[in-house]
């Protein structure tokens, strides 16, 4: 399934302020991981809100932040823990918080990384070595 391309901003100030209210201390050089420009995390035409995880804190004691927002652009954020759907390997777990809509993150595919990848193989056909499966 391919990924909600819904994408939102996410106001400095409204996002340091929600990190600040679960960690008491944040150096500028930490807010170079947070994510401003927000885009939807969640499968195409999932129900209720658009949703993208912007912050981890530190000491892991918190679950990640989220910013949560509708169509109509109101925008909030939220602590959700992640989600702990079982998978058929050990290696691979859901990135998307705990009863988030429709599927989870291991059958979402992001339109811009399929894209990418359509372009190399085409591109660089020639200098990718055939896989003998």
């Amino acid at each position: 399934m391919r990924q909600c391309i819904a994408t939102a901003a996410a106001p400095p100030e409204q996002l340091l302020v929600a990190i600040l209210a679960e960690q008491s201390c944040v150096s500028t050089s930490d807010l170079k991981y947070a994510t401003f420009d927000l885009r939807c995390e969640l499968g195409l035409w999932h129900e209720g809100e658009h949703a993208d995880h912007v912050w981890e804190w530190e000491d892991g004691m918190a679950p990640p932040l989220w910013a949560r927002w509708t169509a109509d652009g109101l925008l909030r954020f939220e602590c959700l823990s992640w989600c702990e759907a079982p998978h058929l390997t050990r290696d691979e777990v859901c990135t998307l918080f705990q009863d988030h809509p429709r599927e989870h993150s291991w059958n979402v595919a992001d339109p811009r990384i399929e894209a990418l990848r359509r372009r190399v193989l085409a591109e660089g056909a020639g200098w990718i070595p055939n896989r003998l499966d």
